[in-house]
Order: structure tokens, then sequence, then C-alpha cells
């Protein structure tokens, strides 16, 4: 097995150095970073809720240099003074249009936005699928007694009960296809911190395995049927090309954006007060100056 999986990637460095000498005008040639927006969609329109904000967003920076995949979570609930919502609005705003999202995350970021990439909760559940399931360890277990019960969901009738109770406790979690969505979407037990930080544990968790030359022909399926993007292959190749040997070499490097009680002790904030009528997380000062230095430091 091992000496099929080193052929197999012998066979990967033959093919990026064929298209390297005949891919010279590489646009990355002179690019430090690339950037992505990647955006986690629960689509719903049932019986419990319409909606198509996004509950995931994550801005992710690969380092040419560093070889570092440098990611960000960014909260639902932050404010964007541009469009006078929170940005969990701006996907369901300008669906499928990638360049107005990219446009609107770049004017928060202050970092030009490559490309777009959206997940469904379907996807993640058939990307853990594809890697017969991943492992995290979960430092604080949480309870749900309200979490929206998938059969009701598909079948909204009197006798099912509408929410069904999730828990997982603190310690190694093997996460598959049938608890993977109630332990990164789960809202009603842990804040909006603490999912992120769930949510981090699983993207960790798929980066580490999908390296693993075993399920390249699985992930390229899953890749070309399901996944709403406009990264295309020759986006790939180009980064591959860039990368040259060091693809393997590539690293995970998860920041957390200082968030504090005041304007004084953070980038973002959570005010004691509504914005626009709503509760939201907003910038330490209104030009994003402190939040834009503090993402440029960091993906250098």
């Amino acid at each position: 097995m091992k000496t099929i999986l080193k052929i197999l990637l012998v066979l990967i460095v033959i093919k990026i150095t064929i298209l390297y000498f005949t891919n010279k005008n590489n646009p990355l040639n002179n690019s430090n970073n690339y950037n992505m927006i990647i955006l986690g969609l629960d689509p719903r329109n049932d019986a419990l809720e319409k909606t198509e904000t996004t509950d995931t967003i994550i801005f992710a920076s690969l380092n040419f240099k560093t070889n570092k995949l440098n990611m960000i979570s960014l909260p639902r609930d932050l404010w964007l003074y541009s469009i006078n919502n929170k940005i969990n609005q701006i996907y369901p705003q300008n669906i499928n249009n990638f360049e107005k999202i990219q446009s609107s995350f770049t004017d928060l970021l202050g970092q030009n936005i490559d490309k777009t990439l959206v997940i469904t909760t379907q996807n993640l559940i058939d990307l853990v699928a594809v890697l017969d399931g991943v492992d995290v360890t979960l430092d604080k277990g949480f309870k749900d007694e309200k979490y929206p019960n998938p059969d009701y969901i598909k079948n909204p009738i009197p006798s099912i009960p509408t929410y069904i109770t999730v828990e997982f406790k603190a310690g190694s979690i093997h996460l598959d296809q049938t608890n993977v969505s109630p332990f990164v979407r789960s809202r009603h037990s842990t804040d909006d911190l603490d999912r992120i930080k769930r949510q981090q544990l699983v993207i960790e968790a798929i980066f580490h395995k999908m390296f693993n030359p075993a399920y390249i022909s699985k992930l390229n399926d899953f890749y070309k049927k399901e996944l709403k993007t406009n990264i295309s292959y020759q986006d790939i190749v180009n980064i591959s090309l860039k990368l040259k040997q060091n693809i393997l070499k590539i690293t995970l490097n998860k920041i957390e954006l200082p968030i504090g009680t005041t304007a004084k002790n953070g980038v973002i904030y959570y005010p004691n007060k509504l914005t626009n009528k709503q509760w939201a997380f907003i910038p330490s000062d209104k030009d994003y100056k402190l939040f834009k230095d503090f993402i440029d430091l960091s993906i250098k």
C-alpha cells in the first residue's frame, strides 16, 4: 500500500512539473498571498426556518513564503457599516454574485479577496463521509435541548417532535455524517464564540486528513460535483505551480481575533446597546483600522 501511495505522489509531482514548464505566465508568480472567503451555509426552507444566511465565515490566506494557510473565523454578527448590516447578510444579498461578495469582504478586511468557497451543511456531511470521519478533542462539552429535529424538518407533522436533544461530552470525539452537523451548528447550548471554536476543530481535522493520498480521487469527485465556488481547476494548478515542492509542507495556522468587552481592549467588541436595532459585534474604531491592521500583520 505504501508503495502505491509513493507512486501516486511521484505521478502528481511529475504532472505538476510538466505543467510548470508549460505555464510560465502564472498570474501568481508575483503574489505573496492567495486570499479566500469560506462561507458555511445552512440553507433552510422548512417549517422551522427560512434562511440563506451564513453561520460560518472564514478568511483564509495562503502565504506562499511561509507555506502557512492562515485562517481567521469572523463572527457572523460582525457589523459592516458599508452594507448597514451584519456580515452574515453579505451572501443572501448577493447570491451567486462572487464579485460582489468578494468586494464586500475586501472592504471589511482591507485585503484583496481572490476567490469564494461556499460550503453547505450537506456539503460538510458529505465531505466528512468521504474522509471516513474525522477525530477532534473537545475541551468543554455541551448539551443542546432545542436542536431542530431533522425528521421533523423533512416531515413536519404533530407526531414528530420539533426539537431533539444533542450532547457532546468533553474529550475525544469521532465525527461522521451522523453527528458532524449538530456538532458545528448547535446554537442554544453555547455562545457563537464557542461554536466558532468547534468549527475550527472540524476544519483542522479535515485539513490534516485531506492530504492523505488515499482520498485524492474521492475528494476530486466531491469538488467537481458538490461545491459552489469560483475556484477553477486552473486556479488550483496555478497555486500548485507557485508552491512547487512545498505543496505538502503547508501548515494550518488558526488565528483568533482579539474580541473585547469595550472598544479599548479588542479590535472588535460587543457593546451593551443595539446597532440599527440589532445585537452585533462592532469595530473598536469606525474605520476598522485596528481590525484591518491585525488582519494584515497576522497573515504575513
